[in-house]
């Protein structure tokens, strides 16, 4: 009487522990189910973001190349609507999540920056005379580029990202002093490399649309003045081939030479003044350069450093440059050193204050 009690018993059991196993499977697969959900939602999330970052990104460089060459284009012609048709053109060849920025005309606004005493630029719209272009860069309904559409804008609610950004590009007046290495180390190809360089430097800036003046200051274990701020370039590459070239190196003494050169400046007013110094050594004789760099910033000027090949003091120089507010190049060679003055020649031109 007792087995078949016990056989049903047992029985139900099972029954029971299948239902229950059954019940754990079925939660899980609810439970994984809605785990997926949320990591697909995730994902989801994390491109849409990842997009909305990108165009940000895209949306101030385009921005920042059209107020520039409208800047560079207003300098040369002061004609506004060659400054637009500039600007949109370069716009249009800068890419928002794959589409060109589109621009309107009303997008460009000229006037006046003035610098204050913090360093800032401040820009008044219709200011006179005008040496900036204010640009603001749209991907939004009302633009001509529309908005940016998001992958999965769809699941939030949110089809579109409409970023804005804006940026001004000033044009200004420079005073700008080279100061030179021709110590020993500097003789023979390294010399001739310089003075070509210089050479590119000066043709280049005969071709930017502000108005320069250049002066000269060299070094060796002193310093000499050599050519007075002027805006005639020729007279710079014919004193840098006269110079002559021996001796150990002081760059706090040339940079002070070419303190003496800037101190005749036309004045902060309106005036970017800018120290750029080179050398292809290790600074042994007179004062720390990077105090005369603090001379010099306090003064309001800008300091670039370049230095020419393996065994020059890199470290102390980024140094120099960091104080100046500028910044360091290095050369190795002298294709190297041409694109370098190169380079800083045409970024002289303009500069970005917004």
């Amino acid at each position: 009487m007792i087995k078949p009690h016990s056989y049903k018993h047992t029985t139900c059991d099972r029954h029971l522990l299948g239902y229950r196993q059954r019940s754990r499977k079925g939660a899980m697969l609810v439970l994984i189910a809605i785990m997926m959900i949320g990591f697909m939602v995730a994902v989801a999330f994390s491109i849409d973001i990842a997009q909305m970052h990108l165009s940000r990104t895209e949306l101030r460089t385009a921005t920042d190349a059209a107020s520039k060459a409208a800047a560079a284009t207003l300098a040369q012609s002061q004609d506004t609507d060659l400054a637009i048709t500039r600007g949109q053109q370069i716009a249009a060849a800068n890419t928002v999540n794959g589409d060109p920025l589109l621009l309107d005309r009303s997008d460009f606004t000229f006037g006046r920056s003035v610098e204050l005493g913090s360093g800032k630029f401040e820009f008044s719209g219709g200011g006179i005379p005008r040496n900036s272009v204010h640009v603001d860069g749209r991907r939004t309904v009302s633009s001509r580029s529309g908005p940016v559409p998001l992958f999965f804008g769809n699941i939030f609610g949110v089809e579109f990202f409409e970023p804005i950004a804006d940026a001004t590009a000033t044009y200004i007046e420079r005073d700008i002093v080279l100061v030179v290495d021709r110590s020993g180390s500097m003789a023979g190809q390294k010399f001739a490399d310089l003075v070509n360089a210089i050479g590119t430097f000066t043709a280049t800036l005969d071709q930017t649309p502000v108005d320069e003046q250049v002066g000269l200051a060299s070094y060796s274990e002193f310093a000499t003045s050599d050519v007075h701020l002027t805006g005639n370039l020729q007279l710079i590459t014919d004193a840098m081939a006269a110079l002559p070239v021996g001796g150990f190196t002081s760059i706090s003494r040339g940079m002070e030479a070419g303190k003496t050169v800037m101190d005749k400046s036309r004045g902060r007013e309106f005036v970017e003044r800018t120290l750029i110094v080179m050398t292809d050594g290790r600074h042994n004789r007179g004062p720390e350069p990077r105090g005369v760099a603090k001379t010099l910033a306090n003064e309001g000027v800008t300091i670039h450093t370049i230095t020419f090949g393996s065994d020059a003091d890199e470290a102390r120089m980024e140094e120099v440059a960091e104080i100046g507010g500028g910044r360091h190049f290095h050369a190795d060679n002298g294709l190297e050193l041409e694109q370098v003055y190169r380079e800083i020649a045409l970024t002289l031109s303009t500069m970005m204050t917004q």
